[in-house]
């Protein structure tokens, strides 16, 4: 075996190294593409091992088709990885698609030659009893992969000078070995192609071990894939506010775990893929979410990220607040509640109700107000002590509320009356539904200290239809008059003001 062949071995033998210690550090987010990039160094050294120690023209096209499988992606995968150290955002998956297009083309075209013959329009096969060459004239499938390698190139240096510029001792050695693990190959690969002999060593092989080399021993040395912006990076990953970054087109670019938890479908998104959510989320202040059957309450600071004076992307930081909005819940319904009958006191009763009254609808709508009171409850005081007539308060304005619609106004408006503004119900419907609660509280016993109770309410009502202006003091007024000749006639029915 001559020095040639000992010196690729050793290279091949150096690329597995080299691949080996890059599937070890795929714990960093950033050694996807070194993985990869390791992996196309792999199989071009060892397709070139092969090459040259051919015997015969198929034998060395096959080494080449080993090389070929790997060499068309370095470039592009290094400048992938470049971009991922200096922490810029991954393309979206249709991005990506189009920046491997060429190489796959590259691929395809030089493994189909002799069918194809775009990337080779021909190949030779040269020995001189050390090594072997299968040599090949380029096709323009051959000259677009070399110029598009080259912009690739071009864009890497440029990202690397950049941060060369401004940045602290370990970055500027980071920046500096990336450098370095650019230019060699780029050198030698000139070399190459400017060389008019045909037989001759290949260096390109072995300058991109050496480059690989100098990326692996950035990550080993130097910290490439866990400097100080991985550790902020895991500080926001398990921090516990819920935190998303997305591009100006609500494309989705980071998001931690607590926002995978408050959105699990980010976990079927990738990075530059738009997240819906996000566009409903635009102007907004606090968000309300049912989780695991429990309502949470975030407050959401924005906070734009610039680049040379322009918004570049957004950060949103979701901060739980749900134990505050209780507390405050709790507050507003000491303020907003009686404490007794859990509906709206007088105060808020009129609030509510006048609110109501003259929203923009309410003109469109028509309104009932009634006034119940309970028959003879000075009695139920007086013989069962007010803890009963506690009891018996509660139990009716649980009745009360639960028998008319949601967005109807119930209060309490002094003692045992309650008064309640009703929206919409139909005048021929009025009747019916408020003699069935009538009907329901009669015959409701109550217990208490093992005696079984029995109440009735009289009821006054009265009815605004739709067009009016409607007036709550008029109602109250109407309502109260109804409610005193209810009394009057002997308790325990309803009467209608219009009656």
């Amino acid at each position: 075996m001559n020095i040639f062949v000992w010196f690729m071995l050793i290279s091949t033998v150096a690329s597995v190294i080299l691949l080996i210690y890059a599937i070890a550090s795929h714990n960093s987010e950033r050694s996807f593409f070194l993985i990869l990039s390791s992996i196309c160094t792999f199989l071009y050294v060892s397709g070139y091992l092969l090459e040259i120690i051919s015997p015969t023209l198929d034998s060395a096209f096959m080494a080449v088709r080993v090389q070929k499988m790997g060499s068309p992606f370095f470039v592009l995968l290094n400048y992938l990885f470049i971009r991922d150290v200096y922490g810029e955002k991954r393309f979206s998956p249709r991005a990506y698609g189009l920046l491997f297009a060429i190489p796959v083309v590259n691929l395809f075209t030089a493994q189909a030659f002799p069918l194809v013959r775009l990337h080779y329009t021909r190949i030779e096969y040269f020995y001189n009893g050390l090594i072997a060459n299968c040599q090949g004239d380029p096709g323009p499938v051959s000259y677009l992969a070399i110029a598009y390698s080259f912009v690739f190139v071009f864009l890497s240096l440029r990202r690397i000078i950049r941060h060369l510029k401004g940045t602290g001792r370990l970055q500027r050695n980071q920046s500096l070995c990336l450098l370095l693990s650019l230019l060699f190959p780029l050198f030698v690969n000139i070399y190459h192609n400017l060389s008019l002999d045909h037989l001759r060593l290949d260096l390109n092989p072995f300058a991109v071990s050496i480059s690989q080399g100098l990326l692996l021993y950035s990550v080993r040395r130097q910290n490439l894939l866990n400097v100080v912006p991985l550790a902020r990076a895991q500080v926001i990953e398990f921090m516990v506010d819920a935190f998303i970054v997305y591009d100006k087109d609500f494309r989705l670019l980071d998001a931690n775990q607590a926002a995978r938890a408050l959105y699990p479908e980010l976990n079927d998104l990738g990075p530059g893929e738009i997240m819906e959510k996000v566009k409903a989320l635009e102007g907004e202040r606090e968000l309300r979410l049912e989780i695991d059957g429990t309502i949470r309450f975030y407050k959401i600071t924005r906070t734009d990220i610039l680049k040379n004076g322009k918004n570049n992307a957004v950060c949103l930081v979701f901060h739980d607040i749900t134990d505050k909005e209780n507390e405050l819940k709790k507050l507003y319904g000491k303020a907003t509640f009686d404490p007794l009958m859990n509906i709206y006191n007088r105060a808020t009763f009129f609030d509510q109700a006048h609110f109501m009254l003259s929203c923009n609808k309410a003109k469109r709508c028509s309104y009932a107000l009634l006034m119940i009171d309970l028959d003879n409850f000075k009695v139920v005081n007086d013989t069962y002590g007010h803890s009963c007539g506690d009891i018996v308060l509660k139990t009716i304005a649980v009745m009360v509320k639960g028998h008319f619609h949601e967005n109807d106004v119930p209060g309490r408006y002094g003692g045992e009356e309650i008064v309640v503004l009703l929206e919409n119900i139909p005048v021929r419907k009025l009747h019916a539904v408020v003699e069935k609660l009538r009907i329901n509280i009669e015959n409701r016993s109550i217990s208490y200290q093992g005696k079984e109770l029995k109440v009735t309410v009289s009821i006054g009502m009265t009815y605004s239809p739709a067009g009016n202006a409607h007036s709550l003091k008029d109602m109250l007024i109407q309502a109260d008059s109804a409610l005193y000749k209810a009394k009057n006639k002997g308790r325990n029915q309803i009467y209608f003001y219009d009656e």
